[in-house]
């Protein structure tokens, strides 16, 4: 089977990262990713300079690999070189470019359909990251019992790639084949100096100061924003959720088997809920989305606007 030059990949970044990861490692192999492999972005890339280097043979020898993240962001009259390039590719170069979203007009899934391979992970679940994650486990001879894997989503809030980087870290301190809850409450006390629950905390008592100190211990821990944004969108749905279950009585354990709160979380939890009126959890879901979007769409420094929207809470 031929592999083609050219691939997209869009969706999910979780699951689109572990795609990336597994084809980088087919076409490059570690020995060679320092000078065959090249990670650019969107928003400065220069297609002449790409489009000679990929003309030049790597000294090491073996395949190159430019690989191309927010393509989104590449402008719209850049396109013509490379698909001259596509018209005549060179042997051994591979092109991986990978965007949240592209339109149906996009320029580069005109090429893709062409002469490349796309693969697109939009609304794909949660479920299908935690195979990816059972998956690197069984590859590493570990296995994790319900409860640990309970206690892994409570400590990083549903974040797959924090969890990701949890079991990587799991798999290279653990001893024994099968993990337990204990271990991976010691493993990420030691490994987060905070957690998700600590972030939505520090808001309610109104300390912006702290709040600003995890929201940037999670960004750099991630060098994600759209893992931030999802860490508090989890906890801000939950405590919606809880104020919708709660207001038909109090009935702690249809909220701790709907919600999946463990037992040493449901006391903070419901302080939690009771210093939120539902309608502001509301709005700030609403602020939320439309901060999400106008990142998404270039609209705002990323960074920036998060430290604004914490403050705004």
């Amino acid at each position: 089977m031929v592999t083609p030059f050219l691939f997209l990949f869009t969706g999910d970044e979780f699951l689109r990262r572990s795609k990336i990861d597994s084809l980088i490692g087919t076409l490059v192999p570690p020995s060679l990713r320092l000078t065959n492999l090249s990670h650019l972005y969107g928003y400065d890339l220069n297609f002449p300079a790409l489009l000679t280097q990929a003309g030049t043979p790597s000294l090491m020898g073996g395949a190159q690999l430019f690989w191309i993240s927010r393509a989104e962001e590449i402008k719209k009259g850049d396109w013509a070189a490379f698909e001259t390039y596509c018209a005549r590719p060179l042997d051994q170069n591979y092109f991986i470019f990978e965007a949240d979203e592209l339109s149906d007009a996009h320029h580069l899934l005109k090429l893709v359909a062409r002469s490349g391979k796309r693969m697109d992970f939009e609304g794909q679940n949660t479920k299908s990251g935690m195979e990816v994650l059972r998956a690197k486990l069984r590859s590493a001879g570990k296995k994790l019992t319900p409860d640990a894997w309970e206690a892994l989503e409570e400590r990083l809030g549903g974040s797959l790639k924090l969890m990701d980087l949890a079991l990587d870290q799991l798999v290279l301190y653990s001893e024994r084949s099968e993990i337990d809850e204990t271990q991976v409450r010691d493993l990420t006390k030691a490994f987060l100096h905070y957690e998700p629950f600590d972030l939505t905390d520090a808001l309610i008592r109104g300390d912006i100061s702290e709040a600003l100190k995890i929201f940037n211990f999670f960004y750099e821990l991630s060098d994600d924003l759209t893992q931030i944004t999802g860490l508090i969108h989890w906890q801000l749905k939950r405590i919606w959720q809880a104020k919708q279950i709660l207001a038909h009585g109090p009935n702690q354990a249809e909220l701790a088997k709907t919600l999946r709160i463990p037992p040493f979380r449901m006391a903070p939890f419901l302080k939690q809920v009771e210093r939120f009126e539902i309608k502001r959890v509301e709005r700030l879901l609403h602020l939320l989305w439309q901060f999400d979007w106008d990142a998404k769409r270039g609209a705002v420094n990323e960074r920036a606007a998060m430290e604004t929207f914490l403050a705004k809470i």
